[in-house]
C-alpha cells in the first residue's frame, strides 16, 4: 500500500494532514509515517522476526529511519489466523498491536498461535479483535473487538491523492534498494571476517562506513582485527575515528598489546584526538616480543615452578596457562603472552 504521511498533534492525539496545517497552541511533530503491510506469507514466529530484521537492515541502509523500535520509531502489529489441514479460506484473526522489540514479536505470535489453537480445539470461537502483549506475564490480552469493517472507521484522506505505479516503476525503485547481504558477502570474501561479523558490520551503515575507512589499504589480518574490534569491543565507545580503529587493530595485529589493553586505550582514546600508539608507549603498555629478552623468564619461571613443568611433561598440557601466568606476572605484564607459550613449549617438550 502506498505510504501515509501524517502528524501527531496536541494531547488529544489528533492526526492531521501536513498539507493543510491547522493552528495549535502545541507544537507540531510533523514526523512522517510509513506503513508497510504484507501479503499472509508468514507461516512461523521465526520468519516473521528474520523479516522484520531484514527490513530494519535494508530501512538503516536507506537511511530513512533509525529503526529503534525502543523508542518508537518502528514498531510491528502482528496478524494470526489459524486454520485446520486441508482447508484453504483463513481462520478469523486477531492483531498483536504495537510490538516494540524483535523477541516480543516472536514470542507474541508463539502465544497467539497456541492460544488460538487450543480455543479451536475446545469448539471455541476466535474473535476478530486486537490484542497487547505483556511480556512480564508473557501472555496476550484483549485491548478491542473488532466485528466489522465499520469498527475501524477507516474513511479516505482528501488531502492525499492516490498512487498508481506502474510495474517498471517498481522495478526501478527495486533495483535501487541497497542490500546489506551483498555487502556482508563482499567483506567476507575481500577481507576473509566471519561471516557473522560480516553481518554485524553491514546491518548498520555508520559501522560499516566505519569499517570501510578502517580497513582501506591494509592486508587481511589487520582488516579480520579490525572486524573483531568493532563486534566485541566498539559498543559503547561513540567517538573513535577510523584511524583511531586502525591503529588500535594494527598494535593487536602486531602483538603489541592484548585485547585487554586494547579495551582500555578505546577508553583512553575515545572522543579524543589521540594516537593510540603514542598512548601505549606513554603508558608502558607496549609488549615485549623479543625472544631473546623473554627467554631468561621462562627459565626462571619453569626453575621456580617445577611441579607444574612435571604436569605438563605427565600429559597435562592446560598447565602451561598457569605457567604464561606466571611469565606474565614476573615480566610485569611486558611480555607477549602468545611469545611466552610457544617458548615455555619449546622448553617442556624439547
Amino acid at each position: 500500500m502506498p505510504p501515509r504521511w501524517c502528524t501527531w498533534e496536541g494531547e488529544e492525539g489528533r492526526i492531521t494532514s501536513p498539507r493543510r496545517p491547522r493552528a495549535s497552541s502545541t507544537t507540531t511533530a510533523r514526523t512522517p509515517l510509513i506503513e508497510l503491510v504484507t501479503e499472509p506469507d508468514l507461516r512461523t514466529p521465526e520468519e516473521a522476526r528474520l523479516f522484520m530484521e531484514k527490513l530494519r537492515e535494508t530501512y538503516l541502509t536507506l537511511g530513512i529511519s533509525d529503526c529503534s523500535l525502543e523508542s518508537g520509531s518502528m514498531r510491528c502489529d502482528g496478524n494470526i489466523s489459524l486454520r485446520r489441514r486441508g482447508e484453504t479460506a483463513y481462520g478469523t484473526k486477531t492483531e498483536m498491536k504495537n510490538i516494540n522489540s524483535f523477541k516480543s514479536l516472536h514470542d507474541a505470535l508463539e502465544y497467539e498461535i497456541r492460544r488460538q489453537a487450543e480455543v479451536l480445539e475446545e469448539g471455541g470461537i476466535v474473535y476478530q479483535e486486537t490484542r497487547h502483549w505483556e511480556p512480564s506475564r508473557r501472555r496476550t490480552i484483549v485491548m478491542r473487538v473488532k466485528e466489522t469493517a465499520d469498527d475501524y472507521r477507516l474513511f479516505p484522506d482528501p488531502d492525499l491523492a492516490p498512487f498508481d505505479l506502474t510495474d517498471a516503476f517498481i522495478e526501478e525503485c527495486r533495483s535501487r534498494i541497497p542490500e546489506p547481504d551483498a555487502k556482508r558477502d563482499r567483506y567476507v570474501t575481500a577481507y576473509g571476517i566471519k561471516r557473522a561479523d560480516a553481518a554485524q558490520i553491514a546491518g548498520d551503515p555508520k559501522t560499516a562506513r566505519l569499517f570501510e575507512q578502517a580497513v582501506d589499504g591494509v592486508g587481511e589480518k589487520v582488516a579480520g582485527t579490525v572486524a573483531n574490534v568493532i563486534v566485541n569491543l566498539l559498543p559503547g565507545h561513540e567517538g573513535v575515528s577510523s584511524e583511531q580503529l586502525r591503529s588500535i587493530a594494527v598494535l593487536l595485529a602486531g602483538d603489541a598489546i592484548t585485547f585487554a589493553q586494547a579495551r582500555e586505550v578505546l577508553d583512553l582514546v575515545d572522543g579524543t584526538d589521540d594516537d593510540p600508539e603514542r598512548v601505549v608507549d606513554a603508558r608502558g603498555m607496549r609488549q615485549v616480543s623479543d625472544a631473546g629478552e623473554l627467554a631468561p623468564i621462562v627459565a626462571e619461571v619453569l626453575a621456580r615452578c617445577p611441579d607444574q613443568a612435571q604436569q605438563y611433561r605427565d600429559g597435562n598440557k592446560k598447565v602451561v596457562g598457569f605457567l604464561v601466568g606466571q611469565c606474565m606476572k614476573a615480566s610485569k605484564g611486558s611480555g607477549n603472552p602468545k611469545l611466552f607459550n610457544r617458548l615455555l613449549t619449546q622448553r617442556l617438550e624439547g
